[in-house]
């Protein structure tokens, strides 16, 4: 059970991360390449602290959220930071004004 509230408590950080704004301090200080890695960091180790808890056969509803919630930060990862990089999804017309 240590194992699932190790990774509960990462998620905890990530979720405060943006709640307290201090994703924005470091993006102004330091860019958006070290606030996305450290999003990504949290994201990957609460995961797999989650799937090593189900190795363990630790089951709880406590891991199978911190799994559910690592998937869905890492896919945040993604749609957020990696999509528009690749131009994916491109511009919507409509969207902006002339």
């Amino acid at each position: 059970m240590k194992i699932a509230n190790l990774g509960l408590s990462l998620q905890l950080i990530y979720v405060l991360f943006y709640l307290l704004q201090i994703r924005t301090l470091i993006l102004q200080h330091f860019g958006i390449y070290a606030v996305a890695y450290t999003e990504l960091t949290l994201s990957i180790i609460s995961l797999t602290l989650g799937i090593v808890a189900l190795i363990l056969k630790v089951w709880s509803k406590r891991t199978i959220f911190v799994i559910i919630f690592g998937l869905l930060s890492c896919l945040w990862f993604i749609v957020i930071y990696l999509l528009p990089e690749g131009n994916i999804p491109p511009a919507i017309p409509w969207f902006y004004s002339n």
